[in-house]
């Protein structure tokens, strides 16, 4: 081939590869620019609704705005704007007509908001109802259809409404009003609404009610709407009131009901629970679905599937009763055992109107009233009264007396005048003691016996204190038990419901559901033994404080137990890192104890005074026994006297003789012999000192053992906390995680109640090892005879810096 030819080959095809190349260039602009035009978003505009007066986080619109934009941002050029109504009828009105000018899609969020929408007759936009009491009427146009042949009747679940759909209330109004009664059988119900969901409601309670009732439309005066309400009226049935009432004037209506004990019943569990509503069945599981199905909706009415032919049915949970005693305390309505037993109850252990009760308080009261306390200080006071006993030995003794006698005649006649027939005289006498060992080693014994009763009183004190802290922790602990119980309860009814779904689904057998059945039975069973044991708390708490043993009181709300320990917890405890920093910790300690312990004072004064027994059986081998002894003797009168002749009157004196006589006189004595009692008594005073340093030891070495042992239970407890919190979460989470599979049929019942049973436990062991740190906290306290924990700021600060500033190779040299 020439190289002409190549040339000519290679322009060749050069030219036709270019020419390729535009082509396919011109083919892929053609192809993206249709494929572009083909998938461009169209825009889409929805409008909420919304019963509330603004945003708020947690709301139903938030909800269905999300659930909108996770189906549909991806399809369309989304724009999804919420109107806020606050529940008011004009605000209401004006908003719809804004809505269905401005927006492709209208949505009611709020009961009202929905119930307006559903009382339209017309709909020039398609338009969903998010929750509505009272099921619309077909249109008329689909009614009219009904004569001809040709025409399509509307689905039995669809509404028949064109550009209209709504989702069935997951709420039982009829359910509702039976346990009302059930809980207040009352003769006339009221009910308290909005003048917008008035008609809707009173469609549904007009044909479900067994008793007449009063409708009373809620204005923004609360003293107005009590007003209308009869005082007399038992039952009242609420339905939300938002942008009537805000939350704390809801809560001052339903406070001052209860005060005049009438039961009341919520549409919705919440907010109305938290409001202080007596009873409402749950409905927030249902309410939850309501968005997700709010979003299926549009995006099958963007399909081209007409709202009219929606299915308006709701596949709701179960839902159960829901009781708030504290409401049922304050009302004074109590119901019956068959509905407590089939009702979660709210705040079971809740005590609005019992006086608050903390920790510091329950001290106080228990040292001002505790008996036990009370006899200690009896004690002492005993003790005091013998010290001024012995002392009075020590003191003048003076007694005073006056006799008046008759003596017969020949006794008259024989004393010369000296005495009559009646004679009356007064005598005085008067005595001090100079030096007597005995009533000196009396007093001085005395002394050491008050003394050791001041540090027995002191003992007491400590014991009561710490009595107070384990009664009260256990109260605490009880309470918290008990509502561990009845949450787990709630959990145990949330699967049943969840089972019960599941089986009508035909997802689960019904072997399922009675497991849960007998699991809801054992959990009521440990909720009734939770509650006595909080009741028997109580009276053990009351019977130590010396109050009724069945009075109520409240315990403050608790905010973990660290705030138990004080600067002394908090500051030391987190110190003590290794085996050294123990020894070292328990050594302070002990020195501690050593110097604030009553039970060694104590001990140490009754040593004391078995010294000062035996030097007094010592001295009464040479020191006697002196006493200044005086008497004063007067003659008052004589009556009867015989007369003398006057010869005599000089010898024995007359009418004028001296009326009074003395005598003064010092006492000294000394015993030569008894028989050996002074050499016994010495020998018994020495062997009873011995014994009581004996028992001084022992009891010491018992303390100093029980101290030990407080400081490794309290480093154990410590370290348990921790370690079963870190338990309880794990558990916590993996019970989420095994429910959430449960429900979504991925794994058994079995394994899910195992879980739910570890988490229980793990949350309860939880709880005890925290309260156990705290009341083995206080035992170790009360080991070293003082409660840092509990004094003051500057106390508890001297405290940590005598330990920062201590050592041990000074307390091994006071020691020795």
């Amino acid at each position: 081939m020439s190289k002409e030819t190549s040339q000519n080959e290679r322009r060749y095809s050069y030219g036709s590869g270019t020419r390729l190349a535009r082509r396919s260039a011109l083919w892929l602009v053609a192809y993206l620019g249709f494929a572009i035009s083909l998938f461009a978003q169209a825009p889409l505009r929805v409008t909420l609704l919304s019963d509330l007066d603004t945003a708020s986080d947690m709301s139903l619109d938030n909800l269905i705005s999300d659930e909108v934009e996770a189906l549909l941002g991806s399809r369309y050029d989304l724009t999804i704007e919420t109107l806020y109504t606050g529940g008011r009828a004009a605000d209401i009105a004006a908003l719809i007509d804004r809505a269905y000018a401005e927006s492709d899609f209208v949505i009611g969020s709020g009961l009202t908001t929905s119930s307006a929408l559903a009382a339209r007759g017309t709909y020039p936009k398609p338009t969903i109802a998010s929750i509505v009491l009272d099921t619309p009427d077909q249109s008329e146009e689909a009614q009219d259809s009904g004569g001809d042949a040709g025409a399509e009747r509307p689905s039995a679940k669809g509404t028949g409404i064109t550009n209209f759909t709504f989702v069935e209330s997951p709420f039982d109004i009829g359910r509702d009003l039976s346990a009302l009664r059930e809980i207040a059988d009352y003769e006339r119900l009221t009910v308290i609404t909005t003048r917008h969901l008035r008609p809707a409601l009173a469609s549904v309670i007009n044909e479900v009610a067994e008793t007449p009732v009063d409708y009373i439309e809620a204005t923004g005066s609360v003293p107005e709407i009590l007003r209308q309400i009869p005082p007399a009226a038992r039952a009242a049935y609420f339905s939300p009131l938002e942008g009537i009432l805000d939350s704390l004037q809801q809560t001052i209506l339903l406070d001052s009901l209860a005060q005049r004990g009438t039961a009341t019943f919520g549409l919705l569990d919440r907010p109305f629970l938290d409001l202080g509503v007596l009873a409402a069945y749950s409905s927030s599981e249902n309410l939850s679905k309501i968005p997700r199905r709010i979003a299926l909706d549009v995006l099958r009415i963007m399909d081209g599937i007409p709202a009219s032919e929606l299915n308006t049915e709701l596949v709701t949970f179960n839902s159960g009763l829901i009781i708030n005693m504290a409401t049922a305390r304050e009302a004074g309505i109590y119901p019956s055992w068959k509905t407590m037993r089939e009702a979660v109850i709210l705040n079971p252990n809740e005590l609005p109107d019992a006086r608050i009760l903390t920790l510091e308080a329950a001290i106080l009261e228990g040292l001002a009233n505790n008996l036990g306390y009370e006899l200690s200080k009896y004690d002492v006071a005993l003790a005091d009264t013998d010290v001024g006993i012995a002392r009075s030995n020590l003191l003048p003794q003076l007694d005073v007396a006056t006799t008046m006698y008759t003596i017969d005649k020949t006794t008259v006649a024989s004393s010369f005048g000296q005495q009559g027939t009646v004679n009356w005289t007064a005598n005085a006498s008067l005595s001090q003691v100079i030096l007597s060992e005995p009533a000196l080693a009396n007093v001085a014994i005395n002394e050491l016996l008050l003394e050791g009763q001041r540090a027995a009183l002191q003992t007491s004190q400590l014991d009561v204190v710490l009595d107070v802290i384990t009664a009260y922790l256990n109260t605490l602990q009880a309470k918290v038990f008990a509502d561990l119980q009845n949450e787990n309860l709630a959990v145990t009814r949330a699967n049943l419901d969840a089972a019960g779904a599941k089986q009508e689904a035909g997802a689960v057998g019904v072997a399922d559901v009675y497991r849960w059945e007998s699991e809801l039975a054992l959990n009521r069973i440990e909720v009734n033994n939770a509650t006595a044991q909080l009741a028997q708390a109580r009276y053990n708490l009351n019977q130590i404080l010396n109050r009724p043993t069945g009075e109520e009181f409240q315990l403050p709300a608790f905010q973990g137990q660290d705030t138990l320990l004080g600067i002394v917890g908090l500051t030391m405890l987190p110190l003590l890192n290794n085996q050294r920093d123990l020894d070292r910790f328990a050594l302070f300690l002990k020195a501690e104890a050593k110097r604030n312990l009553p039970t060694l004072r104590q001990l140490d004064a009754a040593i004391k005074a078995q010294e000062r027994q035996l030097l007094s059986a010592k001295r009464a081998f040479y020191l006697p026994t002196v006493a200044l002894a005086g008497e004063y003797d007067y003659r008052i009168a004589n009556y009867g006297a015989a007369e003398l002749p006057p010869e005599f009157a000089d010898l024995v004196g007359g009418a004028d003789r001296p009326r009074g006589t003395y005598n003064v006189a010092i006492n000294a004595s000394f015993p030569i012999f008894q028989g050996g009692a002074r050499k016994f008594q010495a020998e018994k005073a020495k062997v009873a000192t011995l014994q009581a340093q004996a028992q001084r030891q022992d009891v010491e070495n018992q303390l100093m053992q029980r101290l030990y042992s407080s400081i490794e239970t309290v480093v154990a407890s410590y370290r348990n906390l921790q370690l079963a919190r870190n338990a309880a979460a794990t558990a916590s989470k993996n019970f989420g995680i095994v429910e959430d599979l449960y429900r979504a049929g991925a794994t058994n019942i079995t394994s899910l109640v195992d879980a739910q049973n570890v988490t229980l436990q793990s949350e309860i062991n939880a709880t005890n090892a925290g309260y156990q740190f705290v009341a083995d906290f206080a035992a170790l306290q009360r080991s070293t005879g003082s409660y840092q924990f509990l004094a003051g700021e500057a106390e508890q600060l001297e405290f940590v810096k005598r330990f920062m500033e201590f050592s041990p190779e000074s307390s091994a040299d006071d020691e020795r």
